[in-house]
């Protein structure tokens, strides 16, 4: 009787442990969190700055912005970076790369960059389309052939934007239980597609409008099925070593040297953000970079050298409905492109552009073609947005440009 009751006993601490085990891995995120917290430093902040001939007082302006926003965000460290015609005026960057070792952010200090990673796809997918590589209007299952429906039936141009019904982040059979959180980590990105492959559509192809960053990841399998090598080997050998950008990568799932530890923050207090793997989203939110790299590829939009101006003109053309309205937020393949009202709502001018928010990092990146103006702006905090941030810098050099060229003209 007593060897029952033992052996009951037993077995009820083995279930609970194991069920306690099960519980933990599934909802890890959530007890990440649960302890750890630490003060943040007090002032003053570290930071660093430095500007082209020429652009005095601007610079003065955007280290004054610099300093302001990092404070009004609360951000450990925020650095940004503007070109004008191609050519870097002014880069900053302010706060530590690492709290707990009081490092200081320099303007190499590499960031997540999440959602604006699709404006860089968009960039390594037309190398190849502009070679007539591969066809935005084929069923991806061209690409990819043992992928399952309803997948396999989209086309590459309604995965990149957004108008092919793919679901966005959801629940998964993977720990822990959220794939916004992945830990995975996946040796191709064919393979990432597994998860909603046979997922129900939301819609039709093309009937509809749903940001899915899952969709978007299609793009990259396309390329590796195009290409026959890795999607971040494809970045690596077309995009960035011929523009030489050495600190942008496709995230491999390790923090590398000179990477900015990312943050939560809450009551005055950080911890580091839970460690996923990016690996499953490459193409939509995997890509890690610097401002100053980010405004140099910006330009590619405005004088293109990786491809032809008539396949830039492709990338940023907003993708209608199958019916012929526009989408909702005029998104193009990998960029949104509005008119908007900068100078203080003085001018409306033409912007491509693409707002990213990674676990522990956001990232604003924008192109003002008409000015010549690039402005990629990047934090160590998990938050939603900079607010109005990007735009008042941009504005600082806006202004000074387009009075430098009426006085040209």
């Amino acid at each position: 009787m007593i060897k029952r009751f033992v052996r009951g006993v037993l077995v009820a601490v083995i279930l609970l442990v194991g069920i306690g085990a099960l519980a933990f891995k599934l909802f890890e995120p959530v007890f990440h969190y649960a302890s750890g917290w630490t003060p943040l430093p007090d002032g003053p902040w570290p930071s660093v700055s430095t500007y082209a001939p020429g652009w005095d007082e601007a610079a003065a302006e955007a280290d004054a912005w610099l300093v302001e926003t990092r404070a009004a965000l609360g951000a450990p460290a925020l650095s940004a970076a503007v070109s004008v015609d191609g050519e870097r005026v002014w880069a900053g960057a302010i706060g530590y790369a690492d709290l707990a070792t009081r490092a200081p952010a320099t303007l190499d200090t590499a960031f997540r960059i999440g959602s604006s990673s699709k404006a860089v796809t968009s960039i390594a997918m037309g190398v190849l389309l502009d070679e007539h590589a591969l066809d935005l209007d084929a069923p991806v299952l061209r690409y990819i052939p043992d992928l399952s429906q309803p997948l396999a039936s989209i086309t590459t141009r309604q995965a990149m934007s957004h108008t092919a019904g793919v679901r966005h982040y959801a629940l998964c059979l993977y720990f822990p239980v959220w794939e916004y959180y992945s830990t995975k980590h996946y040796a191709a990105q064919r393979d990432a597609l597994r998860t909603f492959e046979r997922a129900d559509l939301l819609f039709a192809p093309g009937e509809g409008f749903w940001y899915s960053s899952p969709g978007y990841n299609v793009a990259a399998a396309v390329i590796e099925g195009a290409t026959g090598m890795p999607f971040g080997e494809h970045l690596r050998t077309r995009v960035l070593e011929p523009l030489g950008l050495g600190r942008t990568r496709a995230d491999d799932g390790t923090r590398h040297a000179g990477d900015a530890t990312l943050y939560e923050l809450r009551n005055g207090k950080y911890l580091e953000v839970f460690p996923v793997d990016n690996t499953n989203r490459l193409a939509s939110g995997g890509i890690v970079s610097t401002p100053s790299e980010m405004v140099r590829l910006g330009h590619q939009m405005i004088a293109p050298t990786l491809f032809g101006e008539a396949t830039r003109d492709m990338l940023v053309r907003p993708q209608p409905l199958a019916d012929g309205r526009p989408n909702p937020q005029s998104y193009a393949l990998g960029w949104r492109v509005h008119e908007l009202d900068v100078l203080d709502g003085a001018r409306k001018t033409l912007v491509f552009h693409h707002h990213g928010v990674a676990y522990g990092s956001v990232s604003n990146f924008a192109v003002y073609p008409e000015h010549g103006v690039v402005v990629s702006v990047m934090m160590s905090k998990n938050q939603g947005s900079f607010g109005d941030a990007p735009v008042r810098l941009a504005n600082l050099f806006l202004a000074r440009h387009d009075t430098a060229r009426d006085r040209s003209e």
